[in-house]
């Protein structure tokens, strides 16, 4: 059994190529029997800036960005296409084939490198929709599923690094941004805008968090409350600290913020706080100011004061407000040393801005190089997804979608937002999404835990050899632990396992965990019924 994949030979495609190896954990062409790539040549009605068409995945309508071949009386039919000129097979499959013309690898490196946002550009009225699901993963995601079937079917048992470690289906990230510390112009703005919308019953929480205030308990410092919520269900998250200095102007009211999330992270309380958070485990990151994001000085100065202040260094964090300028804002976080960024998401509605809810580096087709500094893409913001119809429909939504992928659900919960006077329902919304994606054994972390569990993925490769009956794994480096995951053909069954785990299993695959293994040992699994 072979696999055919119609592809373009050009930069956009070798980093999608890239990705698809990195992120699932397998060379595609470690069988090059197995995986043949058929050169084509791009269609030249495909712009990769408007949606061409669409295919159905299982029950996922997904858009196409250029128009596959047509594959009609070339096999079954597996995956059609469909545009306004009408339908046709992009997938089909013979006795000893799987011919696949939608170029998977050009839309994963178009994707990376920024492509979407003339996308969204064009397709305004489907953004908020399409973006629930990540399309992008559910690309590399049938085509992951298409090469572990051929592998199967041809009687080969197919290995690759788990995505997640100790088993767990997927991972969710949670994180804080911290726009300020106190109560200030929101004294003014918040009634205000209640009594302009007739809510006067909100208007008296204001009123409570007033009378809270004349007590001495300010309103906005509600990390004791989120560190307790979060340490009681054994997570820890990221608390992003902004050094604001944008300018403020009296009849501007949109720069009154600017004002009033001013801070210093060398204040006795603030000094504190971010001691604590970082002694007990949970990330100090840096917020980007507002203009930061255009301004690499400005960048790098305020990642210097919040290490000084910590006195240890920072790995990555956000940009207030999401603002972004793609990819000058990467590159300048490049510079200041940021590690990983999560700011790829939006404030006007939740899911995947480029579709894709993996960790991922983005491409720079200008170097032909990715850039240093991660990715984890931001899902759910608290504002939008209160603002949501059905805002917990919403969640489960994308959580399973994401979940399916085996990717990572960001979350951003203001840490304002734990007020409960001002916020019902917010605090409890947050803590019911931790103890579901607990239920459904998903791997709950902090961005730096994220960041350093992806990144040592990345380093890890995973050779195999089989011969027939016995299957030899050689993870390296060899001085860690590592996790393989096994999907063993219908007629096979594993009878042992030398040098490995198992830590989850089912009736076609098993996750294994290793040890450190003594130089030149490796994993062996013995098969019967071969």
């Amino acid at each position: 059994m072979k696999l055919i994949l119609h592809t373009i030979r050009d930069h956009f495609s070798a980093y999608g190529y890239h990705y698809f190896k990195t992120t699932y954990g397998f060379n595609p062409e470690s069988s090059p029997d197995t995986v043949i790539f058929l050169n084509q040549n791009p269609s030249p009605d495909s712009d990769f800036i408007t949606i061409q068409g669409w295919i159905h995945l299982g029950n996922k309508k997904i858009p196409v960005f250029h128009v596959p071949a047509d594959l009609s009386g070339a096999g079954k039919p597996l995956v059609f296409f469909t545009n306004n000129h009408g339908t046709y097979p992009c997938a089909v499959e013979t006795a000893d084939t799987i011919i696949v013309s939608i170029d998977i690898f050009h839309h994963l490196g178009r994707c990376l490198s920024g492509n979407f946002e003339q996308v969204w550009k064009n397709h305004r009225d489907l953004r908020c929709d399409l973006i629930t699901m990540p399309f992008m993963d559910y690309y590399a995601g049938f085509l992951f599923d298409t090469i572990r079937q051929v592998y199967l079917r041809s009687h080969l048992p197919f290995v690759h690094k788990a995505f997640w470690p100790e088993g767990k289906t997927c991972a969710v990230c949670l994180t804080h941004d911290v726009d300020e510390v106190k109560k200030t112009y929101q004294w003014v703005t918040y009634p205000l805008r209640l009594i302009l919308r007739g809510n006067f019953k909100n208007l008296r929480s204001q009123f409570r968090s007033f009378i809270q205030k004349l007590r001495g308990n300010e309103p906005f410092w509600t990390f004791d409350e989120i560190i307790r919520k979060e340490g009681s269900r054994g997570v820890t998250s990221s608390f992003y600290f902004l050094k604001e200095m944008g300018k403020v102007r009296l009849f501007d009211t949109k720069t009154w913020r600017h004002f009033g999330r001013r801070y210093d992270f060398n204040a006795p309380h603030v000094k504190e706080l971010l001691h604590n958070l970082y002694s007990h485990d949970w990330e100090v990151g840096l917020h980007g100011s507002f203009y930061s994001y255009l301004d690499p000085e400005k960048l790098h100065s305020e990642k210097e004061a919040l290490e000084h202040a910590l006195g240890t260094s920072v790995t990555g964090g956000r940009q207030h407000n999401l603002n972004l300028k793609i990819p000058e804002t990467w590159l300048h976080q490049e510079r200041a040393g940021l590690l990983y960024d999560t700011t790829l998401g939006y404030n006007d509605c939740c899911g995947f801005r480029w579709g894709i809810s993996f960790p991922f580096r983005p491409f720079y087709p200008e170097e032909n190089r990715s850039l240093n500094v991660v990715q984890i893409p931001l899902a759910i913001e608290d504002l939008p997804y209160f603002h949501c119809q059905k805002p917990w429909d919403t969640f489960l939504t994308i959580f399973t979608n994401v979940e399916q992928s085996h990717g990572v659900l960001t979350l951003l919960w203001h840490h304002t937002v734990f007020n409960e006077n001002e916020f019902p329902g917010w605090t409890s919304d947050y803590v019911k999404i931790i103890d579901y994606c607990k239920k459904q054994d998903a791997w709950i972390g902090s961005g730096r835990q994220i960041h350093a569990w992806w990144t040592r993925r990345e380093k890890t490769t995973i050779d195999w050899e089989y011969d027939g009956q016995l299957l030899k794994i050689s993870p390296s480096p060899q001085e860690q632990e590592h996790y393989v995951t096994i999907y063993v053909p219908d007629s096979m069954k594993i009878i042992e396992i030398k040098n490995a785990l198992v830590i989850r299993s089912d009736n076609y695959s098993c996750e294994l965990k290793t040890p450190v293994l003594p130089q030149e040992e490796c994993i062996e699994i013995t098969f019967s019924g071969v």
